[in-house]
């Protein structure tokens, strides 16, 4: 058994792809596909889904997108604690 992982052409379910040809593959198989259209996922380009909004609620890019920029503004908060800079603005303030 190959050591490649594997996933589903969003153009053709019966097309078995190893993920890192899946770009190359999307871009030939979009050009047959009469379908309705796919949206193109924001965090990963392969995705290709017809409902977004469900799509994000168990996308693993899109969890790991927040995660890390919810880390980073943490982050900033903090390090703006420790210098004793404040974050807000004077719009903030009135």
């Amino acid at each position: 058994m190959s050591n490649y992982l594997f996933g589903t052409c969003p153009y053709n379910k019966n097309h078995r792809i190893m993920l890192f040809r899946m770009p190359g593959h999307i871009v030939k198989c979009m050009q047959n596909y009469r379908g309705p259209p796919l949206h193109t996922c924001k965090y990963n380009a392969t995705h290709r889904v017809l409902d977004m909004e469900e799509h994000l609620k168990e996308c693993e890019d899109y969890m790991k997108f927040t995660e890390t920029n919810s880390y980073i503004a943490d982050s900033y908060c903090i390090a703006n604690t420790i210098h004793g800079t404040s974050v807000l603005t004077d719009e903030d303030t009135v």
